[in-house]
């Protein structure tokens, strides 16, 4: 692996009096693709929002080397904005000048397969392009580092297989990634590892390397037991 872009020390986070996080540690390399599944409403959105930095853990801390993009599960894309202009949001509200925004949107949009969509609202294209628009907005900043939470949800067998195609393009280009998914057969087929979290207060039980044939198998048993 390369070096490392992201590490997370000992996360602590609470909501109210509820513990949500609990002294969760992580890192992510150049290039590495890390996989968490865990049960339902166990805090790993929370946690994703603390990578990102979006908001502060109560105590422990992150150390960022890279640009990072976060992708909601619900991508977030403005209704009432076009593709080009949902992309090209970010950029805008940066200060950057109008020519490079429309260099860097173009570029980020061919790169992933969407510039014939630029035009269209997020409610004339499928889920599956809403999705990768929701990562061009994330990456057309110049991001390293991609969050993506449940990004196979809602999506049909072709949408998903060619979000597949476009993560493992990005995974060539050396993008490092966390992905939070309960699609596991997918997730591993781009992971590197991929780690179980506990249930609420989350925590790290067992990270697995992907290694094998009978990773899905090992990785859906240890998720019954936690």
């Amino acid at each position: 692996m390369g070096r490392v872009v992201l590490e997370a020390h000992n996360i602590v986070k609470r909501i109210g009096d509820t513990l949500v996080i609990d002294r969760v540690s992580l890192r992510v390399c150049e290039g590495e693709v890390l996989g968490l599944i865990g049960p339902n409403a166990a805090g790993k959105t929370t946690l994703l929002r603390i990578l990102a930095g979006l908001i502060e853990p109560d105590s422990g801390h992150v150390v960022r080397r890279v640009g990072v993009g976060y992708v909601s599960q619900g991508n977030l894309l403005l209704p009432w904005l076009t593709i080009y202009k949902n992309i090209e949001l970010p950029l805008k509200v940066a200060g950057v000048g109008e020519e490079e925004r429309r260099d860097r949107v173009l570029k980020v949009a061919e790169r992933l397969g969407i510039r014939e969509y630029l035009d269209y609202y997020p409610h004339e294209v499928s889920g599956g392009t809403a999705r990768k628009a929701a990562i061009a907005r994330a990456l057309v900043t110049g991001a390293r580092l991609l969050l993506l939470d449940e990004p196979y949800t809602g999506l049909d067998v072709t949408s998903i297989l060619s979000l597949q195609d476009m993560l493992k393009e990005l995974k060539r280009e050396q993008v490092s990634m966390i992905v939070v998914s309960h699609q596991i057969a997918e997730m591993v087929e781009i992971a590197d590892r991929v780690c179980v979290t506990s249930r609420r207060p989350l925590r790290i039980v067992e990270c697995v390397e992907n290694s094998g044939d009978d990773v899905v198998y090992k990785l859906k048993k240890r998720l019954v037991e936690v």
